[in-house]
Parts: structure tokens; C-alpha cells; sequence
């Protein structure tokens, strides 16, 4: 099978490549030089046509984040680019797509209590507002031209585990690929959302749509610790260890015109 894999030399996507590289032929991309990657800008329909031509499959990583983000700062990265990334799946009948949405859709719940997939959203900023967008965009897609598709709300991935916050929704590089690989290869898919977690005595998202796809995670949060974890007891107020999103909902909210003042 030949991914598209974008977003290739960001954090996450260095995480991934080796391991998707095991199974699938890829295609890296991204705005930002890599060796053996196409470079450019996804938000051009016709970069993005290019780059999608000739996969069976793409797989979303791409896109801004941060908490303090206006919304003229993602127009491109975080909803054109998933636009332009769609229309060429339609274009070139490619049938499997993999976002990678995000935690932060759910941000501003309380951390006190667990969320489901149908929990009504809560967006803590102008990111997560772009990851409502690209769940909403891929559901319109998988509906109107059967392009099977997975949405991954991805909690923590970094390689390792740094405070107790995160501790709740962190997901291995692993599972983190095994979620892909659902979402690649699963019959019973049409469109679902689930959560990017790993095991946690503690965790934050029950995923028990994951589960009913197939997804066994196999490793445990409070086994990967970075050697400077933080507990949550020690978090302080510009950490919002009382949100779902942390820090991005603790943060103000930037004027999301900003730029153009």
C-alpha cells in the first residue's frame, strides 16, 4: 500500500516513519526541507494534487500547532491544506484517509471527568477550532465520496511522558500506528472518530470506539516517564491542569485577527 504521509519532519512524523516504513511504501512530505521528501505547500491545490497522485491512501499529520495561534495563522496550514488534500483524494480515487485531529477539540471540558466521542466539543483555541474544521471537512468527503476515513484525536505523543497531565492522554509512536493502520486497513470503517491514547490507570478517554475497531494499545503510560516527570501536584495555574487542554486552555485567547490590525 503507498502512503502519502504529511507532515512528515515534525515531531510526531519522525516518531511514525520508521515504523509505518515497515509495513507501507511512503510518500513524505512537508513545508519544511527533509531528506527524500517532497517539499511544498499543501494549501496549493495543485501541490497537493501532485503529491497525492499515485497513493492508495494519505495520512494527515501536517498542519500549526500552538496555543496562541490567531485564526488568520491557520487558514492555510489547518484548513485549506486539508481541503486541498481531500478534493485531490476525490480527484485521484484514493479511498483511505487518516486525520490526526486533536485533544484539544475537547479542551475546555473539565480534566475531572472522562469524555466520549460524542461528548459535545469544546475547542480551547483557534487550533483546535481548525481541528473541529477538518473532522467536519473529512465527514462531508467519507459521506459524499466514500473515502473511508479515520479521525484520530491524538493526545500527547511525544516520546515520552512529562507530567501528569499529559500522563492521562499520552499515546506511544506504537499505538499511535496501530491506530493508522486501522484506519488504513479496517473493512468495518466508513467514518469514526476516536482518541490517540495509550493505557492509563487514569486516563482521560474511555475510546471505546477505537476498541470496537480493533485498537489494543499496548503500552502504559505511567511505564514511559520522562526522567523530569512532573506530577500533577505540581502543576500551577498556567499548566490548567483543571482543563482537558492544559495549557491551551488555561492561555488567553489571541485576537484572532491579529495579523491583519
Amino acid at each position: 500500500m503507498r502512503i502519502l504521509l504529511t507532515g512528515a519532519a515534525g515531531a510526531v512524523g519522525r516518531l511514525l516513519t520508521p515504523l509505518l516504513q515497515q509495513h507501507y511504501e511512503l510518500r513524505l512530505v512537508d513545508l519544511q526541507p527533509l531528506g527524500g521528501a517532497l517539499q511544498g505547500d499543501l494549501a496549493n491545490p495543485d501541490f497537493a494534487l501532485h503529491a497525492v497522485s499515485g497513493m492508495d491512501a494519505v495520512v494527515h499529520l501536517a498542519g500549526l500547532v500552538a496555543s496562541q495561534v490567531t485564526f488568520e495563522d491557520t487558514l492555510n496550514p489547518n484548513y485549506r491544506a486539508v481541503l486541498a488534500l481531500l478534493e485531490a483524494c476525490r480527484r485521484e480515487n484514493v479511498r483511505r484517509f487518516v486525520f490526526a485531529s486533536s485533544h484539544h477539540i475537547q479542551g475546555l471540558h473539565l480534566s475531572r471527568n472522562t469524555s466520549s466521542e460524542s461528548e459535545a466539543q469544546a475547542p480551547d483555541g483557534f487550533y483546535a477550532l481548525s481541528k473541529v474544521f477538518g473532522e467536519a471537512a473529512s465527514a462531508m468527503y467519507a459521506h459524499r465520496f466514500q473515502i473511508r476515513t479515520l479521525a484520530i484525536r491524538i493526545g500527547n505523543a511525544d516520546a515520552q511522558v512529562v507530567d501528569g497531565r499529559r500522563e492521562r492522554l499520552w499515546i506511544s509512536a506504537r499505538d499511535l500506528a496501530q491506530l493508522i493502520g486501522i484506519g488504513l486497513r479496517s473493512e468495518d470503517l466508513h467514518y469514526e472518530i476516536v482518541y490517540g491514547v495509550s493505557n492509563c490507570e487514569n486516563g482521560l478517554f474511555p475510546n471505546d470506539n477505537a476498541k470496537r475497531l480493533g485498537y489494543r494499545p499496548q503500552d502504559w503510560a505511567q511505564e514511559c516517564r520522562a526522567a523530569d516527570f512532573r506530577p500533577l501536584s505540581s502543576l500551577g495555574p498556567e499548566d490548567g491542569p483543571e482543563f482537558v487542554g492544559g495549557r491551551f486552555a488555561a492561555d488567553p485567547l489571541p485576537d484572532p485577527f491579529a495579523r491583519l490590525r
